[in-house]
């Protein structure tokens, strides 16, 4: 389920641009949401990507749970647009994750692990 590349040019010629890139948000911590929204550069090749948006949500939309919207509003996994998951969300998704097991949950857990350097993460929908 969860895909990794070495460059952009291998992203594309496995499909395209029909991806959900989870992407480490490497702003400071003590930025708002807003500014952090703003350093979003996609395509990252240290992202972690889905092809298509039906897998991510229906199979791990309850592992994520409710992150920040752009709107400044906290709500689920949002396929089509962006959610935010700050640092101190990480451990729980992990613990979900290694509970239900699902497809791609090691790879995910891996990449979460990293994420703990950095200031959280964003889901970038498709």
């Amino acid at each position: 389920m969860f895909l990794k590349f070495q460059s952009q040019e291998e992203r594309r010629q496995f499909g395209g641009s029909c991806f959900i890139e989870l992407q480490f948000c490497k702003s400071s911590s003590s930025n708002k949401l807003e500014e952090n929204l703003k350093q979003i550069k996609h395509w990252r090749n240290d992202s972690l990507y889905v092809h298509g948006d039906e897998p991510l949500y229906t199979v791990y939309g309850k592992i994520f749970g409710n992150g920040m919207h752009p709107n400044m509003a906290e709500g689920y996994l949002d396929p089509w647009g962006i959610t935010y998951y700050k640092p101190c969300m990480i451990g729980e998704i992990i613990d979900r994750a290694l509970q239900a097991k699902p497809e791609g949950y090691e790879m995910l857990i891996t990449w979460l692990n990293e994420a703990k350097k950095y200031n959280g993460f964003f889901v970038l929908g498709v």
